[in-house]
């Protein structure tokens, strides 16, 4: 996904800075929300309706290409200019000059628009993807113009609400985030309004709440939007059709209490592996739970609060997790872009979240951390299914190694291994080493030599041997880092086949894979380890080779 960092407000930026202040404020990297010119060059263009139709942002005038600050003075001039290029675009800006070390610059604050589309004067529909302005086209552009016309729901009007309705220790955690001190109940719309959920008080009337405010903090905000919970059910067998229900329960309140009450539940109606990896026991859930918490954040944050009455349905059944969420994708986003891009249906509750710890910066990686999650314990990837009225993401609980090796992976999740590389290293620590045609049947779809000088480069393994007779085990360093019980277990595998030759005189593969619980591939490389090494002696050809003793 795409980083959206956060930008000052225009009236917090200081009159005065020193050159190491403004780039601690502003950082040296353009972003969705930052955009660096030397002067007032006609790109204007493009980098302000971009940004308003993205997150808004600021335009910095007098830092060039290099990141170097050149100056471009707040005359009569510059202002001129960016108010044309802001006025052929339909954008009201504000801009107003900051003193850097002996040079002054001119910033210019441009706004998010979301209730109608800004084009470039000639047209063109563009939106900022990292510190680039890009255009939308076809289905994209029509979903994004759909969506943006229409909103998610959450800037409606609730009817009356008091403060009873809202949970206080859920609003003050959030205030508490943001460095404000927390509130009493009776003000708590005021609380609101700080938070972005709520508006003003326009005289007589006092502030009035939104949809978000009911979503992120009312104790049961089904009272003001039917449809506000979330629906769980454990369901038997794998489909198709709906299926016995096994159980099945209803939650609503606000999204953090709502989020620890569909772990629980999961935990509850998933399977919990217990694995020892040396002297490290674990116990690990059928499913990430970092992937499951995301999947459901991005349901309730993104879902179409519009659609009244839809709730978020969480499914469980013997061979998958399904989470769906009303509405179609936000905005310009597609199963295909979903990893690279981001849109937030609901800004308002997005930026609670991410006050609350809830998410990352806006849109930062979200669904790519979930496919990261899979990917760490060798799972098959997250599947998403988008229609017109709904989003489904499905989590399957297929390994592809065992929970054992699961564990012993999780000590290496520092080195952000790809699962090439992981797959690598689980069979070389199973087999006790690996040959290029062994991993070519495990990955058909790999550069099998790539992976392994890449795998070799980094440290992860040593080569032994020559040619054909190449092989790769762990290295030291993999071993030290994870423990060597790979080693100690393959050495135990080969004393329990030496001790059946030793009592029933020889031993065939499919003998041998019986005994230890093993693939007849992995037996067969254990046995030619034995033979090449001199423990063992074969005799006959193919299936109708035994081992004995030399």
């Amino acid at each position: 996904m795409v980083i959206v960092k956060t930008v000052p407000n225009l009236a917090d930026i200081p009159e005065r800075m020193t050159v190491e202040e403004f780039w601690r404020l502003f950082g040296r990297v353009e972003h969705e929300s930052l955009d660096f010119k030397r002067g007032t060059p006609t790109d204007l263009f493009d980098t302000i309706p971009a940004m308003a139709m993205t997150h808004g942002g600021l335009i910095v005038h007098g830092v060039d290409s290099r990141g170097q600050i050149t100056g471009c003075p707040f005359s009569q001039n510059t202002v001129d200019r960016i108010t044309r290029f802001a006025g052929e675009c339909e954008v009201e800006v504000q801009a107003r000059p900051v003193q850097v070390g002996d040079r002054e610059l001119t910033v210019t604050a441009v706004p998010e628009v979301r209730q109608r589309i800004v084009t470039t004067p000639d047209g063109r529909l563009l939106r900022r993807v990292g510190g680039d302005c890009q255009p939308l086209r076809g289905d994209a552009l029509s979903r994004f113009v759909r969506v943006r016309t229409e909103g998610g729901g959450e800037d409606e009007s609730v009817g009356t609400i008091t403060p009873a309705d809202l949970d206080l220790e859920s609003v003050n955690q959030a205030r508490t985030a943001e460095e404000h001190s927390p509130v009493e109940r009776e003000d708590l719309p005021r609380a609101l309004v700080d938070l972005g959920v709520a508006r003003p008080p326009e005289p007589p009337l006092g502030p009035r709440i939104l949809r978000a405010a009911v979503v992120l903090f009312a104790e049961d905000p089904r009272r003001f939007l039917r449809g506000a919970a979330i629906q769980l059910a454990r369901r038997e067998g794998i489909g198709p059709g709906p299926g016995p229900s096994a159980a099945r329960e209803e939650y609503a309140g606000p999204i953090c209490r709502v989020l620890d009450r569909c772990e629980q539940f999961v935990a509850r109606h998933t399977k919990q592996y217990e694995a020892v990896t040396g002297l490290r026991r674990e116990t690990i859930p059928e499913y990430p739970v970092p992937v499951v918490r995301e999947a459901l954040v991005n349901a309730l944050a993104h879902r179409d609060y519009g659609l009244v009455g839809a709730t978020v349905d969480l499914t469980i059944w013997d061979d998958r997790l399904e989470v769906q969420s009303p509405g179609p994708l936000p905005g310009h986003i597609t199963p295909e872009n979903m990893r690279q891009e981001h849109y937030s249906r609901n800004r308002r509750i997005m930026r609670a979240l991410k006050t609350l710890g809830l998410v990352e910066e806006y849109g930062e990686g979200g669904v790519d951390r979930m496919f990261a999650g899979m990917e760490a314990r060798l799972m098959e990837p997250p599947i998403f299914l988008a229609t017109s009225s709904s989003v489904t993401v499905t989590l399957r609980n297929r390994f592809l190694v065992s929970i054992e090796d699961q564990v012993w992976l999780s000590l290496l999740a520092h080195l952000r291994l790809s699962a090439a590389e992981r797959r690598l290293l689980v069979t070389a620590r199973s087999e006790g080493a690996v040959t290029r045609r062994r991993l070519g049947s495990l990955l058909p779809d790999t550069d099998i030599r790539q992976l392994l000088r890449g795998a070799v480069a980094k440290g992860l393994v040593v080569r032994t041997g020559q040619r054909g007779g190449s092989r790769y085990e762990l290295s030291d360093e993999i071993l030290v880092r994870a423990g060597s019980s790979s080693i100690e277990a393959q050495n135990r595998k080969r004393q329990i086949v030496l001790d059946e030759i030793d009592r029933q005189g020889s031993i065939s593969t499919v003998e041998a894979a019986e005994l230890l619980g093993e693939s007849v591939a992995v037996t067969r490389q254990l046995l030619s380890d034995l033979a090449h090494s001199g423990h063992l002696r074969a005799s006959g050809r193919t299936r109708a080779r035994r081992y004995f003793r030399p």
